[in-house]
């Protein structure tokens, strides 16, 4: 197997674990988002939730996702600017994210559930996951020079 099978075989198996990882957030803001109703509920304030959340946050993951792939089928050497778009797409979804819990820490303090707080970290753990993986998947698929620089971003 020469280096250019190397490289796609390693990216492909890190494509599989950061499809299951945004799989997983998706499941996390899921969560996330009946925490959140359920507290707003519970104070008569549903215009605590942003306009879009989850749905916006889960088409986020899936749209990085289908960019990953296509990087992946793209194959070493890719297109750069298919390598932006995902780095790009993935500070986007994070923004995203920030911003909603943000947005649900202001003024909430407990629900009929008994939750005192919205606590999203695990979010932020399975994030944390898929920044590293995406770094891991564009190493694989640039040359030796892009390298650094996929990893800068």
């Amino acid at each position: 197997m020469g280096d250019h099978d190397d490289r796609l075989s390693a990216a492909r198996q890190d494509l599989d674990l950061l499809v299951g990882d945004l799989r997983t957030v998706r499941g996390q803001l899921e969560e996330f988002a009946t925490m959140w109703r359920r507290q707003c509920y519970a104070r008569n304030s549903w215009r605590d939730m942003p306009h879009a959340f989850p749905q916006g946050l889960r088409d986020a993951a899936d749209g990085l996702a289908g960019t990953l792939r296509a990087l992946v089928a793209a194959g070493p050497d890719t297109d750069p600017d298919l390598v932006l778009a995902a780095v790009t797409q993935l500070s986007a979804l994070e923004a995203g994210l920030a911003a909603a819990v943000a947005g649900a820490g202001r003024g909430v303090t407990g629900d009929a559930c008994g939750s005192t707080q919205l606590r999203p970290a695990a979010v932020w753990v399975t994030m944390s996951r898929v920044r590293a993986r995406q770094r891991d998947l564009i190493a694989h698929l640039l040359n030796g020079q892009e390298v650094a620089a996929a990893r800068a971003a």
